[in-house]
C-alpha cells in the first residue's frame, strides 16, 4: 500500500485536530477525488480549510491517516476564470 497519499479537506481542519477528507487519485493529468473518505489528524499544528489540498501518511503505528504537509487551495480556486 502506498502510505502516503494527497487528500482534499470535505471541512476545516484545526491545529492538533482532525477533519473528514476524500483521497485524490492521478489520472494522467491531474488529481481527481476518489470516492474514498478518510479522517485526517494533524498531530504537528497544521491549519487547512475546507476544499485545501495536502498529504497525509497511513501511520502503520497509530492505524490513523496523518497529515504531513502541502496544505494549500487547489489550483482551480485561484485561477482566472
Amino acid at each position: 500500500m502506498n502510505t502516503l497519499r494527497q487528500f482534499e479537506l470535505l471541512e476545516d481542519l484545526r491545529p492538533y485536530g482532525s477533519a473528514r477528507a476524500v483521497l485524490l487519485s492521478w489520472n494522467g493529468r491531474s488529481y481527481d477525488r476518489s470516492q474514498e473518505q478518510i479522517e485526517v489528524f494533524d498531530f504537528i499544528g497544521l491549519h487547512g480549510d475546507r476544499r485545501h489540498r495536502g498529504y497525509a501518511r497511513h501511520s502503520p503505528d497509530s492505524q490513523k491517516w496523518e497529515a504531513v504537509g502541502g496544505l494549500r487551495e487547489p489550483v482551480e480556486s485561484w485561477l482566472p476564470y
